[in-house]
């Protein structure tokens, strides 16, 4: 059975890693480390001599009144720029008796950023559907870069900027979720996206039993994709029966069209350079703005050992400098 969050997420911890300092082109100040896919840009003088390090990724929260972090003036690691090179999370000193690999996150009291839910997203929580309806997480690119092989067919889509969502008519009933929680009463952009898009029930009448998956986005979160106060969209990016996930022949091929999903940025064969799809303007049309980034998955789903099913997901920098 496909789950999606089988493993513990990368983005969720804060792995003790190796340090090798490379030379920054151009401050003799500063070195670069690589960390996985990462690329992280620190004060040389403060890293010479030094092994292993504890790598906080980016969109994590740190406490700022803690002394370890009372350089920063914000709590939510950022991507940044420094002298030219881009410098994607933070680095701190492993612990006392670290090993490489272990995560260190309680140590240092870092949290996950996740966007808060006020009353108009929030709303109450309602029944669970029958079965099982995972929560949606995806680990980063940035993490597992050799985790998709080379050549290997894959679906590339925009990664929307707004809140998971999920929707499934079952034993007779519309059901209505978040990302971690499933809803009921009307108080809630999900049940305010089902009904200006009546084509999700519809659908789902239509196939009972099939939930799904997407992005609820408009007036959501600070990029809109040109839609007003109280607007809503909702674009597929998954769809999950009796507990498998649809290869994306399925996705595509259930009667949506493509004003209902994801915008697709590319189908075909895998290459390295596919990451820089992250950096670009939305494909949703009436939006004037950057996209959030991208989702790589192949096209026909498969598990790994260390990751669970293979999907990846890559932020545009640009997105992370932004604020």
């Amino acid at each position: 059975m496909d789950q999606i969050n089988s493993t513990t997420k990368s983005t969720h911890k804060v792995e003790v890693v190796p340090i090798v300092l490379e030379p920054h082109p151009n401050a003799d100040s500063l070195s670069i480390v690589h960390i996985f896919g990462y690329t992280i840009v620190v004060k040389t003088e403060q890293w010479e001599g030094i092994n292993l390090g504890a790598y906080i990724v980016p969109d994590s929260i740190v406490d700022i009144t803690r002394p370890e972090f009372s350089f920063l003036t914000n709590p939510r690691i950022k991507v940044k720029k420094l002298r030219g090179v881009v410098s994607m999370g933070l680095l701190m000193p492993a612990p006392p008796d670290a090993q490489i690999g272990d995560d260190v996150a309680e140590f240092y009291g870092v949290t996950r950023y996740e966007t808060p839910e006020n009353l108009s997203t929030g709303g109450e929580v309602g029944p669970t559907p029958s079965g099982i309806y995972y929560k949606y997480d995806v680990d980063t690119y940035y993490r597992y870069p050799n985790i998709i092989q080379e050549g290997e067919e894959v679906w590339v889509s925009e990664k929307i900027h707004g809140s998971n969502g999920r929707y499934v008519f079952q034993d007779g009933e519309m059901y209505i979720g978040s990302r971690s929680e499933w809803k009921k009463g009307e108080g809630n952009i999900w049940a305010g996206a089902l009904k200006q898009n009546t084509w999700i029930e519809e659908w789902c009448r239509t196939h009972e039993g099939f939930t799904l998956y997407g992005e609820v986005y408009g007036w959501v979160q600070d990029l809109r994709y040109g839609h007003g106060p109280g607007k809503y969209g909702f674009r597929v990016f998954d769809i999950l029966h009796r507990g498998r996930w649809l290869d994306y022949e399925g996705v595509t091929g259930l009667g949506l069209d493509s004003s209902q999903i994801v915008p697709t940025l590319y189908v075909g064969g895998y290459n390295s350079n596919l990451t820089e799809l992250a950096d670009g303007n939305s494909l949703i049309l009436g939006a004037n703005h950057i996209r959030e980034g991208i989702v790589i998955k192949p096209v026909v789903n498969r598990q790994d050992d260390t990751i669970g099913r293979v999907i990846l997901k890559v932020i545009s920098n640009k997105y992370l400098e932004r604020a």
